[in-house]
C-alpha cells in the first residue's frame, strides 16, 4: 500500500516541479524522508498523509483511491490485494454544520477507508454542511475526520461541540476568562458566547479533511 501512496506523492510533486529537498523543506522533512516515502520504505499516518496532501494541493483520497481506476498508475493485482488488506474502514457518523449550531443529523451513513494503526478507533468523520469554517478551509460537502476525545488540547482548537445537549457544531474553541466562545471561520457568522461550562460537550477534536465533490443532501 505504501508503495502506491509514495507513487502518488511523487507524480503529485513532479506535477508541481518540486524537488524531494524542496517538499522536505516544506515540510521540515528531509529529502531522504521523501525519498523513502516515495518509495514505500516508510509508513505515513493518518496526520502525514494529511499534512502531504496540504502541500501537493492534492485531496487526501488523491492518495488513497484506486490509481489504477483512474488510469494514471498501473498497479499490479497483488499490490490491489495489499491496498485493500492494509485499509481500515472509518465511520461517517452523519452531518454537521458548518454554519448556524442546530441539530446534527446522527446516524452510520458510510465509511472512509483510511491506513490501518492502532488508533484508527479513536476516529470518526462527519459530512460537513455550511460554510462557517472555510476561512479554516473546511467547505460544504466536505468529509471531516474527528479524533474522539472530550477536551480540547490548546485554546483556539477547532473541535465537534455538542452545544446543550442538542445543537452539534463544527468551530474553534476560545477560552477568554469565565467565557467560552465557539468561533466561525467566516467573518459572516457571529460568535457563540456560552456562559456555563456544563452548555458545552467536546465529542472530538478536528484531524483532518477529505475533499470530494459529493451532492449534500437536503
Amino acid at each position: 500500500m505504501y508503495a502506491r501512496i509514495g507513487a502518488r506523492i511523487k507524480k503529485a510533486r513532479s506535477e508541481l516541479c518540486l524537488s524531494q529537498y524542496d517538499l522536505g523543506a516544506m515540510l521540515g522533512l528531509t529529502a531522504t524522508a521523501i525519498n523513502y516515502y516515495e518509495k514505500g520504505k516508510r509508513k505515513i499516518s493518518i496526520e502525514e498523509l494529511h499534512r502531504l496532501a496540504k502541500a501537493l494541493a492534492k485531496p487526501v483520497a488523491y492518495f488513497l483511491s484506486d490509481p489504477a481506476a483512474a488510469g494514471d498508475i498501473k498497479q499490479p493485482a497483488a499490490e490491489k490485494a495489499e491496498i485493500i488488506n492494509d485499509l481500515q474502514d472509518i465511520p461517517v457518523l452523519g452531518m454537521i454544520k458548518a454554519g448556524e449550531a442546530s441539530p446534527a443529523r446522527q446516524g452510520l451513513i458510510g465509511f472512509l477507508p483510511l491506513p490501518r494503526q492502532k488508533s484508527a478507533a479513536l476516529f470518526f468523520a462527519l459530512l460537513v454542511k455550511g460554510d462557517s469554517m472555510a476561512g479554516e478551509g473546511i467547505d460544504e460537502g466536505d468529509l471531516v475526520l474527528i479524533n474522539r476525545q472530550n477536551h480540547a488540547d490548546f485554546n483556539g482548537q477547532i473541535i465537534c461541540a455538542l452545544i446543550n445537549g442538542e445543537e452539534s457544531s463544527l468551530k474553534i474553541l476560545l477560552r477568554e476568562k469565565d467565557k467560552i466562545i465557539l468561533r466561525s471561520a467566516n467573518p459572516a457568522y457571529p460568535d457563540i458566547v456560552l456562559e456555563n461550562e456544563d452548555a458545552l460537550t467536546i465529542q472530538g477534536v478536528y484531524a483532518g479533511v477529505f475533499k470530494f465533490p459529493a451532492a449534500l443532501p437536503e
